[in-house]
C-alpha cells in the first residue's frame, strides 16, 4: 500500500518533525530562527549560486497566503528552500535547524525559570 501525503514535508520524518517544530514556536521565535536558518541555507549549494533574485522567486512562486508560512515572508522563504532543496541537502539542513530550535528552546526555557525563581 502506498501512502498519500497531504503536505510536501510529510514525505520525510525528518523533513515533517522540522516543520512541525518551528510550526508551533511563538511568532517572534520563528522570525528569530527563520532569519538564522534561512542565511544558513543560502550559504550552502544550491542557493550560494543563485542570485537574491531567483531565491526570491521561490517565494512567489504561490501568491495566495493559506499556510501557516505563508503570513511571514521570512518564515516563507525558509521553508520554500527547505521545500526546494535537494533531498540529501533538505535532510541535513533539517537535522540542523532541529538541533538549532531545541537548542535555543531549552536555553529559552531556562531563562524563564532563572527569572521566576527570582
Amino acid at each position: 500500500m502506498t501512502k498519500k501525503y497531504k503536505r510536501w514535508y510529510d514525505k520525510n520524518e525528518i523533513t515533517s518533525r522540522c516543520i512541525h517544530l518551528l510550526e508551533e514556536l511563538e511568532d517572534p521565535l520563528k522570525r528569530q530562527i527563520s532569519t538564522w536558518l534561512m542565511n544558513e541555507i543560502i550559504e550552502k549549494p544550491p542557493y550560494k549560486d543563485m542570485l537574491p533574485k531567483e531565491i526570491e522567486s521561490l517565494v512567489h512562486c504561490e501568491q495566495r497566503r493559506r499556510r501557516w508560512y505563508d503570513y511571514d515572508e521570512v518564515c516563507r522563504i525558509y521553508v520554500e528552500l527547505v521545500r526546494n532543496a535537494p533531498e540529501k541537502l533538505q535532510k541535513k539542513i533539517c537535522v540542523q535547524s532541529i538541533t538549532y530550535m531545541e537548542d535555543l528552546i531549552q536555553q529559552r526555557q531556562e531563562l524563564l525559570s532563572k527569572q521566576s525563581k527570582q
